[in-house]
């Protein structure tokens, strides 16, 4: 199954995310990701860049439909204001923070993210929670997850501790970072927790952090699927309650054991393979602790629930491509 031959679709994005190239491949969607324009400071240039990149790209494959990710909310706002002229169909892949835009604290931009999802013909959400909240605001969602990437590498890495584990990190707002490097001072010196993702962003004072902690700084790809393929089990947290973290497809994918959140999303959609805990030094510590203590059982679960979820994302692209044929 596949879109219909007389339709044109293209897929533009502002940041390079691996959800993009996933998907868009799976779907055999030509990806323009314009990953340079998320690095500019300035917005008046960011924005103006990526316009005219997104306009160019436009002009050159002539398409009947756009897929777009938001964040960025300027490109997908700019794709819903220029579809009519162009004779476009816009679809937005949003996440979270498309969704609540520095976590739904501006109206403007709450105003801003309600009115694509109202002019979108349709918006790709990550569970049903979130496609409630669209239908709230007056548009159509479908549900697709993320594709469980390929991220198999065999350049293992010869790891500090005697177990080792990754907590996948970009220090973002809703990551309780300084929760787990407090949780590393109640463990066991032996098991160590490599932190990934650039902390000179945020005020970490390097001389308190534990010694069974390992700030990597950022990773490139090549090292980050080989550290994630190396460590014994993962941590991914967040405190937003309808997010599906990005870290948890990636464990599934190289059959890690996972440390996640406790909230609703998460233990209902990674059900299997993983401890849940709460934002606490307590809860955290004990969570590894598990973790370890479980590693074989968990990683069993883990080899099943990469199997079904596999399975079932080849079900939802195929009812996303029935979506897409309908839009036009």
């Amino acid at each position: 199954m596949g879109i219909r031959k007389k339709t044109k679709s293209i897929w533009i994005c502002w940041e390079n995310q691996r959800r993009n190239r996933e998907i868009s491949s799976a779907l055999h969607i030509k990806l323009y990701e314009y990953g340079e324009i998320d690095s500019i400071e300035n917005p008046i240039k960011k924005y103006f860049k990526g316009i005219i990149k997104t306009k160019k790209a436009i002009i050159t494959e002539k398409p009947n439909i756009i897929i777009c990710q938001n964040p960025s909310l300027v490109l997908s706002l700019f794709l819903i204001c220029i579809k009519k002229i162009h004779d476009l169909r816009v679809v937005v892949d949003s996440h979270n923070a498309g969704l609540f835009p520095l976590n739904g604290h501006f109206k403007i931009l709450n105003f801003a993210s309600s009115i694509i999802q109202r002019y979108a013909d349709l918006t790709i959400v990550t569970n049903r929670y979130l496609k409630k909240h669209v239908e709230g605001n007056g548009g159509r969602a479908f549900v697709l997850p993320d594709k469980i990437p390929s991220l198999k590498n065999k350049n293992v890495k010869d790891l500090k501790g005697k177990y080792n584990l990754l907590f996948i990190c970009t220090y973002s707002d809703d990551e309780p970072y300084e929760k787990v490097i407090g949780a590393a001072k109640l463990i066991n010196k032996n098991i160590v927790i490599y932190v990934s993702g650039n902390f000179k962003k945020k005020s970490i004072n390097i001389g308190e952090v534990p010694e069974n902690v390992i700030l990597t700084g950022f990773l490139p790809e090549n090292d980050y699927i080989a550290i994630l393929n190396s460590v014994d089990a993962t941590i991914d947290l967040t405190n937003r309650e309808n997010c599906l973290v990005c870290g948890a497809y990636e464990s599934i994918a190289v059959g890690k054991p996972m440390v996640l959140s406790k909230t609703n999303v998460l233990m209902e959609y990674f059900n299997q393979g993983a401890v849940y805990v709460d934002h606490t030094t307590d809860s955290i510590s004990r969570g590894i602790n598990e973790v370890i203590r479980r590693q074989e059982e968990l990683s069993a679960q883990i080899k099943k629930l990469k199997k079904s979820k596999i399975s079932d994302w080849q079900k939802k692209k195929n009812e996303l491509i029935e979506n897409l044929n309908q839009i036009f």
